[in-house]
This record gives C-alpha cells, structure tokens and sequence, in this order.
C-alpha cells in the first residue's frame, strides 16, 4: 500500500513538472532554456546539413579539396625553401587554383541562399523570447572577459546561481550551431579529409 501510495506521488510530481514545463513554453530560464536552444540550434542544424548534402555533388566536392589543398602544400613548401622550378610551378597553377576555389565557394554557397531565410526567422524568433529582462538564456557557473566575446553577454549576479556569466541567447546558439553542423557535416561527406 505504502509503495502505490509512494508511486501515485511521483507520478503526479512528474506529470505537474511536464505541465509546468509546458505551460511555460518556450522556457526562459535555465537549464530548460540552455537546453531549448541547443535543440533549436541541433534542428536547424540538421536541416541546413540536409539541404547542404541534398545540393552539393560530394565526389566533386572532395576533388576539389583535395585539389586546393595539393596546392596550398605545394606553395608553402615554396615559400619556405628557394626553390624557384617550385615557385614557377606555384605560378603555373595558380590560375587553376583561383577557378577551382571560386567553383567551391559557389558549391558551399547554394544551400545558404535557401536556408538563409529559415535561419532569420529562428533568429527573430528567439529574439522575441530572449531579449527581455526577465529571460535568461543560459547561466555559466563563473565570470568570463566580456571583451573577448564580443559583448554577449553579462557577468553579473543571480540570486540563487552567485557570480556567472550571462551569454547572450546569440553566444550560446552558435557554441552549440558550430558543434553539431561540425558533426553532421563529417557525417554525410560535406567535409572531406
């Protein structure tokens, strides 16, 4: 008896947390927040992968690294030695180089024409939520040099959480944008080695 009575408890604990959670939707104090926006960044993430890998040729994409990148050795190992036949070849190839870096940079920049729009709306809308007074994106557990970050975010002091740093809802989707687009990207082929 007494353990029914101990599990209809946590039971109704849980289901008032859930209705608590979704009664204040999207949350806008942490950790619910922190972690509502790294999903927000990880969907995001994951379509502008997909869009990325559905327009870009992989295998083309892979020559074309590996091409500049066999030129980029080539033209450091002439800068350091004195070689002037290698700095001959380095000036031979350059032309190919800049339309073969110009052809990549078309590759990557086709996806972002579509995504962009998505992506300024995700923007405008957390920025809805996250500018207020009230809203507190994130909380780091110490001070961090406001200057090296652009200004965003705050070191100041929370009552409950001490002396932290406040990130801006901008720092801490981009922290978790840069990690996960890194991770899909090596995933379906969009970086090759």
């Amino acid at each position: 008896m007494v353990f029914l009575e101990t599990v209809g408890y946590l039971v109704t604990q849980l289901i008032n947390s859930v209705l608590a959670v979704m009664n204040s939707f999207p949350p806008t104090s942490p950790p619910l927040s922190s972690i509502f926006i790294l999903m927000v960044a990880f969907f995001v993430s994951l379509g502008s992968t997909l869009v990325s890998r559905y327009m870009i040729d992989v295998d083309r994409l892979a020559v074309l690294t590996r091409e500049t990148k066999k030129y980029n050795q080539i033209r450091m190992q002439a800068i350091r030695s004195a070689d002037t036949k290698l700095k001959l070849k380095v000036d031979r190839l350059a032309e190919k180089n800049k339309k073969l870096q110009s052809e990549l940079t078309m590759m990557r920049m086709k996806p972002i024409a579509i995504t962009f729009i998505p992506l300024m709306l995700v923007f405008l809308a957390m920025a809805d939520i996250y500018r207020g007074n009230s809203a507190i994106p994130a909380v780091i557990p110490f001070w961090l040099p406001e200057d090296l970050l652009f200004h965003l975010g705050d070191n100041t002091s929370v009552p409950g959480w001490g002396n932290v740093f406040l990130p801006d809802y901008i720092w801490w989707y981009f922290g978790g944008s840069i990690t996960f687009s890194s991770i899909f990207q090596k995933v379906v082929g969009l970086q090759p080695d």
